[in-house]
């Protein structure tokens, strides 16, 4: 842990198909037109899309997620597909004594099948193993979800088992699917 960062590197992180790059106040208005133009898609599986209402809320939590790289227990970086935001993808709660975080991720409606997601989670977890020094990663995506499963599956995360009642969205509590990897699983 004395060699841990002190500070998530802001530098992209190119893919064949994505580039990911951690996001700014100059993203606010991009990402809230994704947010907006996928506000029922998104809000399926995921408890905010419904309280996110302004360029001001985005720019709230790019504030957020800027001061959690910052403090390295967190960043976010954007999924950007030929230079336009598609999504994006969440290193969470980083836990430095423990070298672990969590994942989540999301794309606009119309960025949707086309390995974009799976790309960016195997780009990030690739990231957290060799440049964060990160040894294990986790996923949970709600039971009603199977896309999401899908892309933590294709990503070579393993699954785990269920937490019950792990979410609560749109007023109904959701169970969740948990996922993990570890940086000495096989597959990059």
């Amino acid at each position: 842990m004395d060699d841990f960062l002190t500070e998530i590197p802001d530098v992209p992180i190119e893919g064949e198909h994505v580039t990911l790059r951690l996001l700014h106040e100059r993203d606010a208005a991009p990402l809230y037109a994704v947010i907006d133009e996928s506000r029922e898609f998104l809000a399926r599986h995921l408890p905010w899309p419904r309280d996110c209402r302004s360029v001001e809320d985005v720019a709230s939590r790019i504030d957020s997620w800027e001061m959690q790289a910052e403090m390295t227990n967190g960043a976010c970086w954007g999924i950007f597909e030929r230079g336009v935001l598609a999504g994006v993808i969440v290193l969470g709660w980083i836990q430095a004594a423990h070298l672990s975080a969590s994942v989540s991720y999301w794309l606009g409606e119309k960025f949707t099948g086309r390995g974009l997601a799976t790309e960016a989670l195997k780009l990030v977890s690739r990231h957290a193993f060799t440049e964060l020094g990160l040894n294990r990663l986790e996923i949970s995506a709600s039971v009603s979800n199977v896309d999401s499963q899908a892309v933590a599956l294709r990503a070579g995360f393993s699954k785990e088992g269920v937490s019950r009642e792990f979410e609560r969205i749109n007023g109904i509590f959701e169970d969740h699917v948990r996922f993990s990897r570890l940086a000495r699983d096989p597959g990059f």
